[in-house]
């Protein structure tokens, strides 16, 4: 199974480098390094949100509708205008009111600013959803939650203390339990994911 943090990063040239590290003030290398960190999250929230099976359903209802892959194609050109993908959008329904949290875990672990780690996440949330549109889009047998599952077990594993600081990203309620803010997140985050 390939790797999602490799798979991700290999669309990036040394171009769509430099047009990353100039959207989010960081030298490229430094730029690449806060993706490092982003994607993992977003993908451990996505893979949170989608383990009901309505949230599950909404999810891949939102990748069918708004994201067929193409942004991963036209890279540069989606690096110079990232906002025209609404990765804001997407950052507010799948983290909900827990942005803060997530924008300064990537700072923290990354080393960058924070105004830097909160454009990282916007330019990251719409390529993964361009990514997970391209896996199930030729993997229709299987459902978006076995693909990230499979993604995330294929990644390189987080240390124990970045596992919890993630699980406490994902409690939105700080209850310490995440099970109850999932099926919350599947139904009401998911749910309204890029509504037109």
């Amino acid at each position: 199974m390939e790797n999602l943090l490799e798979s991700l990063l290999s669309n990036f040239d040394n171009n769509s480098l430099q047009e990353l590290g100039k959207q989010a003030n960081l030298s490229p290398k430094r730029a690449k390094g806060a993706m490092e960190s982003a994607i993992p999250l977003l993908m451990s929230a996505l893979s949170k949100n989608s383990s009901t099976e309505e949230g599950a359903t909404q999810l891949q209802n939102a990748i069918n509708r708004d994201h067929d892959g193409s942004i991963l194609d036209n890279l540069g050109g989606f690096l110079q205008n990232p906002q025209m993908a609404n990765g804001a959008g997407i950052l507010k329904h799948v983290l909900g009111n827990k942005q803060n949290n997530a924008t300064a875990y990537v700072s923290k672990s990354s080393g960058v600013s924070t105004g830097s780690a909160a454009k990282i996440l916007e330019i990251a949330a719409p390529m993964i959803m361009g990514f997970l549109g391209k896996k199930s889009s030729s993997n229709q047998s299987t459902g978006i939650n076995d693909i990230l599952g499979s993604l995330l077990s294929s990644s390189t594993k987080p240390s124990k203390k970045n596992q919890s600081i993630i699980t406490k990203l994902l409690d939105q309620d700080g209850d310490g339990d995440i099970m109850d803010d999932i099926s919350k997140i599947g139904t009401s985050f998911l749910g309204r994911l890029f509504k037109k």
